[in-house]
């Protein structure tokens, strides 16, 4: 008997990192990164911002409790897409002294190519602010792009 999976995915809702101190985080997603404390659950210690038409969540970890290293945490990254060129967004960080970490450079995602820079929040999670597209052009020859056109062949599936 074949069952089929009934979930239809829209997109991701909301992601959850934990934090050390919600004071020195939110300052980094407001001011720095430009999201919006929409909704505080004082009993649970979570910070919900906006961004665009997701949330991140801030939890707050209990006083004196330590984030495990980020090699160990279990969470790579996040990407927050962001609309428009990337170039002022290198400035503003720059400018609030974040060291970025990786890029700018163009990378595959949801939405296909777009131009990426990594920064560090303050507890050490890593997150990728992507352009919702690639801002710079790219320089090949005939042979590479018509290549580049379709998906490489599928392999069967085993």
């Amino acid at each position: 008997m074949s069952l089929t999976c009934p979930i239809t995915y829209h997109g991701l809702d909301h992601v959850v990192l934990k934090v050390t101190d919600i004071s020195r985080s939110l300052d980094f997603y407001t001011r720095i990164l430009g999201m919006v404390l929409e909704r505080v659950i004082e009993d649970a210690g979570i910070y919900q911002l906006r961004c665009g038409r997701h949330l991140l969540d801030l939890q707050v970890l209990p006083a004196g409790t330590v984030l495990a290293t980020p090699a160990t945490r279990g969470l790579d990254h996040v990407c927050f897409l962001l609309l428009g060129d990337l170039a002022p967004v290198e400035t503003h960080l720059r400018a609030h002294d974040v060291t970025i970490t990786f890029g700018p450079v163009e990378l595959y995602g949801a939405t296909g190519f777009g131009t990426s820079v990594y920064v560090l929040d303050p507890d050490g999670h890593s997150v990728e602010l992507k352009s919702d597209r690639a801002q710079y052009p790219l320089r090949t020859t005939l042979a590479t792009a018509m290549s580049a056109l379709t998906r490489p062949p599928i392999s069967p599936r085993r």
